[in-house]
């Protein structure tokens, strides 16, 4: 019989919630709730799919006593942090809400502010993904906090196949995520040079725009891709591009590392993060210019084989780093 604690997981199926998902089951028992669809895609199964998540997790929640009610960790800003807080109210249990960088950047809309001001208000717990958020969510009025970085587990996806791509990045297409820096710089890139970019969102339309402004077709807009074909991309791809400043390290920049990919971080309020809690190398370019950038990519392609060392070291720093995040797990969760 299995009486380790019993966890709840409301977040959308991507690679970050597919990599949580595992990692929490080293320490607890997992139910993970993934919606499929958003109101703004589905509109018409959408109210179904709700009622469909808060009666399995009102089961869930109410299937164990009241001592051992799980708890329910949110990852997303949005409502599966209202239908937590909402079957809090009937069943007793704690919500946790997960924040990561891209959720509390700096000079946000007033109606995305407000709304984090009331969520990690109400949160019983609010985990931040590394102390630079943790010093946001504090201002934004947030009591009970705890960092816990984002998980990572080492992957195995078989024999390598041929490139696809030279440079990827991996995220959801908006604003404060900053892909258009990688699309600028395309323009002072070699026309041969391939650029994936991976994620959908609203800034969607305005990066096809302004690649095609620029008169280049090597930037490969990919959309939301599977866990698997993110791997698979991310495994035949050579650099990996973080673009944006404010957010912390996500799974795909993490799973990169590990399949040998060179890290370029364009400077940011997080890049100290990579070196301090993963222990990573990134390649930082001078400033935060699409030159630069630029710069930066041709440099790491015509030197791909002197980085090999550093490539080697981060994925020995990301080893030790899974092996030691159960026990950060365990803090933040359960004491």
């Amino acid at each position: 019989m299995d009486i380790r604690p019993q966890v709840v997981l409301l977040c959308k199926p991507s690679i970050h919630g597919e990599t949580l998902y595992k990692a929490l089951q080293e320490v607890s028992t997992v139910k993970w709730i993934a919606r499929k669809s958003e109101f703004r895609t589905d509109p018409f199964r959408f109210p179904l799919r709700l009622l469909r998540e808060f009666s399995r997790l009102l089961e869930v929640c109410r299937s164990a006593p009241r001592a051992k009610r799980p708890l329910v960790i949110v990852h997303t800003t949005g409502l599966d942090l209202v239908l937590a807080l909402a079957i809090r109210r009937v069943a007793d249990c704690k919500v946790l809400f997960y924040v990561v960088g891209t959720d509390v950047p700096p000079g946000g809309k007033l109606t995305r502010t407000t709304f984090l001001k009331w969520a990690v208000r109400n949160a019983d717990v609010v985990l931040c993904g590394n102390p630079k958020v943790e010093e946001n969510v504090r201002k934004l009025g947030g009591r009970f906090t705890r960092v816990l970085p984002t998980p990572f587990l080492p992957l195995e996806l078989g024999v390598e196949g041929k490139k696809e791509f030279d440079v990827v990045t991996v995220g959801d297409l908006t604003d404060t995520a900053k892909q258009n820096l990688l699309v600028e710089a395309s323009a002072y890139l070699d026309p041969s040079v391939r650029i994936a970019i991976v994620g959908e969102g609203p800034q969607r339309q305005y990066l096809m725009d302004l690649s095609r402004r620029h008169g280049r077709t090597q930037v490969s807009f990919l959309g939301e891709l599977p866990p698997k074909r993110i791997y698979h991309v991310l495994r035949n791809s050579t650099l990996y591009v973080r673009c944006s400043r404010d957010e912390d390290a996500p799974s795909s920049l993490l799973a990169a590392a590990d399949f040998g990919l060179p890290i370029i971080a364009p400077g940011g309020d997080h890049d100290m993060e990579l070196t301090e809690l993963y222990g990573l190398s990134p390649i930082i370019p001078k400033d935060r210019h699409a030159v630069s950038l630029a710069n930066a990519i041709e440099s790491a392609m015509a030197n791909y084989s002197t980085l090999l060392a550093d490539v080697s070291k981060n994925r020995e720093a990301l080893e030790s780093y899974s092996r030691s995040w159960p026990g950060l797990a365990e803090i933040a969760l359960f004491t």
